[in-house]
Formats: C-alpha cells, structure tokens, sequence
C-alpha cells in the first residue's frame, strides 16, 4: 500500500504520462515586506532563498520558459507541463499585467497546466475572476501560503493575515474549477503536536485538494535567525519531523494530494535543520515511519478519539 498520494500519481493518473513542472520567477513583490506595508515580511523570509529577482517583471518569463521546456523534453523526453509562477506573491500587480503574464505562459505548446503562488490576502475578485477565466483554458492551481492554522502562530511570524483571511480566500477558489494546494510548515515555534493535528484536521475538512507540507527552514540574517541563535525555539530533528509528518498525513483524506514533503535552500544561507540538504534522506524517513507505524494516509481520519 502507498503510503500517501504523491503528486506525482496524480498527475499521470489524469494525464496518462509524466508531467513536469516549470518553475518561474515573474519578479512579483511580496506585499508584506513592501515598504507601504511596514510590516517588514515573515520572521523566516528571505527573499534571495527563493526569487533571482529584486524589481517588479523584469524577468522575461519568455526564455525563462522555453528553457525550461527545452530541458524536459530534451532530458528526459517530457511533452506536457505546468508553468509554476512561484517566487513571491504570484497576483500582486494589475489585473491587467497578471492577464498577459498567465497568457503568455499558457501559449506555449505542451502546456497543459498554469499554477500560481499566493497569499490568503492577495486574491481580489477581479483577479478571481481571472483565475476563472484561465481555468476554462487550461488547469489551473491555486497554491496558498497559510503555515498553520492557528492565528496566535500567524502573528508570531508576521505573516500579516489571519487563519479567516484564509478561510475566505479558499472559499472564493472553492467556487471555481480549480485545484487548490495549501502549504503548512511544520516545527513552527510555540506549537506541539496538538497544535499540529489541530492544522491537519481543519485542511482534512475543508474544500482543498492538496497540501505541501515542509520543515521551518532558519536562514541566516532573518528574525527567526536570531531567534534561533538565542535559544528560543529548537529546530526540529529529522525523527520529530518525519513523525509529525505522518501525524499530519494520517489526518487527511486519501484522495487529497501531498504535493510536496521537504524544503531546500541555497546551503550558504541554511542555518538549521541541516538535514534538509538531503531531499531524499527526508522523504526516505517519513516512508520509513509509515512502515514502522504500519499506517498510511488517511488513517486516522475517522478516529473519534484521536
């Protein structure tokens, strides 16, 4: 028995064949660490672990693209894909500017599929409305930023929206015939297990389809940094991350699709957990603990007591 629904399966199971997904940076601005905002970003952010990119657009999406179509076909004789703008706050700027932006990345041959990064507080209904309308084109996924599900971890990070905020956003998107992915980290400060079960059984009854689940990365010149260096918090060991991944896991519905298990970050700014190096090793552990448990996703769904 798999242990849990990788995305992978679940792209040949609609598809019939590999998939691929071409990650780009459209060069978008986060607005919780813009200057209007004043809020100065996440406690976990930087900004240059994820995005080549440091001004608005000015990455011509284009070659960014075709090189990476190139590359799939080429290498690894790969023929359909989905464009993944996913540095940064992927539907914060004009309407009109998402419009050519999403166009020009669903004009390409082979492209089966269009999948935006967001935020929970970053969806107007124009820009909803948008997402609709590319929907009827080509698949589209909507990959929300939530980390937890609780508001008192929220504030501790500075993510700069509530849990409601979410909610809100997700109920828009449920409307619409797209695919919706959440992203939780686990190993937050201030939360145990509890509070962890607690996140995976709310996303466990909610309208979403995926979930992306990785490590709290510390990296080097942010607040959690600091925090990190005075103590505050413990990153987590590869055992406790691999068990409260299954924790999680075991929560959801076993037609609910685990988009990704790990995080990476350019080594020279990776101050904990150093394990993360190895993508591999991680995703080796959490399987080894499924078989060690003997359960699987979805397994205590229907647990009363649990």
């Amino acid at each position: 028995m798999q242990e849990y629904y990788t995305f992978s399966k679940f792209l040949k199971e609609k598809y019939k064949e590999k998939v691929w997904k071409v990650s780009i940076d459209a060069g978008f601005e986060c607005p919780n660490r813009n200057e209007k905002s004043g809020r100065g970003g996440c406690i976990f952010c930087r900004m240059d672990s994820f995005s080549k990119c440091q001004s608005e657009y000015n990455i011509n999406i284009y070659d960014q693209i075709r090189e990476g179509i190139e590359l799939g076909r080429e290498r690894l004789g790969i023929e359909k894909y989905i464009i993944y703008f996913q540095a940064s706050t992927n539907t914060n700027a004009p309407v009109e500017i998402l419009k050519e932006l999403y166009e020009k990345a669903i004009d390409f041959d082979g492209v089966v599929g269009l999948s935006i990064a967001t935020r929970p507080d970053c969806l107007e209904n124009d820009v909803v409305s948008l997402i609709n309308e590319l929907a009827h084109k080509v698949d589209v996924w909507v990959e929300l930023g939530l980390q937890s599900a609780h508001n008192k971890t929220l504030e501790l990070l500075n993510r700069g929206h509530s849990f409601e905020d979410y909610a809100v956003a997700v109920e828009k998107l449920s409307k619409l015939p797209v695919r919706i992915c959440t992203h939780i980290m686990l190993g937050l400060p201030g939360e145990n297990r509890q509070d962890v079960l607690h996140t995976a059984k709310i996303l466990a009854h909610s309208p979403i389809h995926e979930v992306k689940l990785h490590p709290l990365l510390v990296l080097k010149d942010t607040i959690l940094a600091k925090m990190y260096e005075q103590k505050k918090f413990k990153s987590l060991e590869l055992e406790e991350y691999a068990s409260l991944a299954c924790d999680f896991i075991e929560q959801l519905p076993a037609n609910m699709v685990i988009q990704r298990l790990t995080a990476e970050s350019p080594h020279d700014i990776l101050l904990a957990p150093l394990w993360t190096k190895n993508k591999h090793a991680v995703i080796n552990s959490i399987r080894q603990e499924f078989k060690n448990r003997q359960t699987y996703q979805g397994f205590f769904l229907n647990t009363p007591s649990n």
